[in-house]
């Protein structure tokens, strides 16, 4: 008896942070693409956390965050983003 009441404490306890992980982690965010031409895999030059801003996040996008292209991506006509690595995102 005194077995089965550790075990259902302990799954309780996992069941509780495996779910706190999820709701930390599980989180979209914003990336705007500034600079100009450049690769997908350049994040500290590229993707930045507002519209045309110079804060820059620490990774690439992933597939729950959203990427957005706008009037401060790009200065003049005909610039390009290369995929130089497989790229993820929830939207563009």
């Amino acid at each position: 008896m005194k077995m089965y009441s550790i075990f259902t404490r302990l799954s309780r306890n996992l069941l509780f942070f495996v779910c706190m992980l999820t709701g930390i982690t599980a989180s979209a965010n914003e990336f705007y693409w500034v600079g100009g031409s450049g690769n997908w895999s350049d994040f500290s030059h590229h993707w930045a956390t507002s519209s045309g801003g110079s804060s820059f996040y620490l990774q690439i996008p992933q597939s729950l965050d959203n990427v957005h292209f706008d009037a401060n991506s790009f200065t003049t006509t005909g610039r390009t983003v290369t995929m130089n690595v497989a790229g993820a995102c929830n939207n563009m």
